[in-house]
């Protein structure tokens, strides 16, 4: 017996070791300061800027994390998706950095912007358009800029596309990309393209799981959207359609969260899932209900980046969208190897689009 109790004695503090181990890793990984830039050796650019500023923004306090070698390069304010999804972690890269000073802001409700004591009142559209107008209101004031460009990803293009309809002085032009424009009619075509590749795939399980499954109808509770989409968002991916065309786990993920953003402490880290459950829960309808087709012209430049295979925002309903809009000079630019996210499939492809489309 005592044998046995000094075995799971062994186990125990080795358990207790391994999870200190594992805090004290992510304790380092998580000092909540800028990341420097560095060249193509790993060398700290020097001059180059890296920083995070808390600003008031309507009466709250939101964060921007801003990088460019160079603060006189034009500024790309990036909106994220989600709602409630800051993906800077994935969005961030050199080849950017080296030609533009980029923006991230985190939205109210996201990651570092996220506060417990935040009223779900305050997560509305128009709030956010407003909390938009303030942070680009503040770039052109701290860069000494007369305008700004916008890019917005997935959410960020709903946020954005409102946005530039309604502040249009702000900005040279608007870049989305996985343009949302009628996300209810994108969740029928995803859902119908999602049964089809299951068929084709003759995957018993999945069939099994879809066939019962009933598409919602547009006024169905958030509830019921959720658990629809619990079930198709991961087969969507699995078949190549969700962020990139090759299945990224969930590991993955929080690999780049968890590892890759020194920006984040802690508890923001930890805050990430609060926060975007927190937005989704009162940001969702708004999306789900949306046709920008209510919205027929645009007076700055407008391209739409689209992944071909995009089955989260499906192409044909962007395509739909940037046929329809009227705007001094429009541009779609497909990415015929990608899925909801041209800047991780194809991102050298990507880059080079963004620098023509600034310069």
């Amino acid at each position: 017996m005592k044998k046995v109790l000094r075995v799971i004695g062994y186990i125990f503090v080795s358990l207790i070791g391994l999870f200190l181990i594992g805090v004290g890793i992510l304790w380092l990984y998580s000092p909540g300061t800028p990341d420097i830039i560095v060249d193509k050796n790993g060398e700290e650019i020097l001059g180059a800027f890296s920083a995070i500023e808390k600003i008031d923004v309507n009466g709250t306090e939101q964060y921007l994390i801003m990088r460019g070698v160079d603060t006189t390069k034009p500024i790309i304010l990036f909106l994220h998706g989600g709602p409630g999804a800051p993906e800077y972690p994935f969005f961030k890269n050199k080849g950017l950095e080296e030609k533009f000073l980029m923006v991230y802001w985190q939205q109210r409700g996201a990651a570092k912007s996220y506060a417990n004591d935040l009223l779900g009142s305050e997560m509305t559209v128009p709030q956010l358009i407003s909390d938009a107008d303030v942070v680009a209101s503040y770039l052109r004031t701290r860069f000494q800029r007369e305008k700004i460009y916008l890019m917005g990803h997935s959410w960020g293009t709903f946020l954005g596309t409102l946005l530039v309809h309604q502040h249009p002085y702000h900005f040279h032009s608007y870049i989305g990309i996985g343009q949302v424009a009628n996300q209810y009619e994108g969740e029928r075509l995803s859902f119908e393209w999602l049964k089809a590749q299951a068929l084709a795939a003759e995957n018993r399980s999945d069939i099994e799981k879809l066939t019962p499954l009933k598409f919602p109808e547009i006024s169905d509770g958030f509830d019921t959207w959720f658990e629809f989409l619990s079930v198709t968002r991961p087969l969507v991916t699995e078949y190549g359609g969700g962020m990139v065309r090759e299945n990224t786990s969930s590991l993955d993920i929080r690999k780049y969260y968890f590892l890759k953003t020194p920006e984040l402490t802690i508890r923001e880290k930890f805050n990430i899932r609060k926060g975007f459950e927190f937005s989704l829960k009162y940001l969702f309808d708004d999306v789900l209900h949306a046709n920008l087709s209510d919205i027929d012209s645009l007076s700055i430049p407008v391209h739409i980046l689209q992944g071909v295979h995009d089955y989260q925002t499906p192409s044909e309903t962007a395509k739909d969208f940037f046929d329809r809009i009227k705007a001094p000079e429009k541009h779609f630019y497909p990415f015929e190897n990608s899925g909801h996210a041209p800047f991780l499939a194809e991102r050298a492809k990507f880059n080079e689009t963004i620098a023509r489309i600034v310069q």
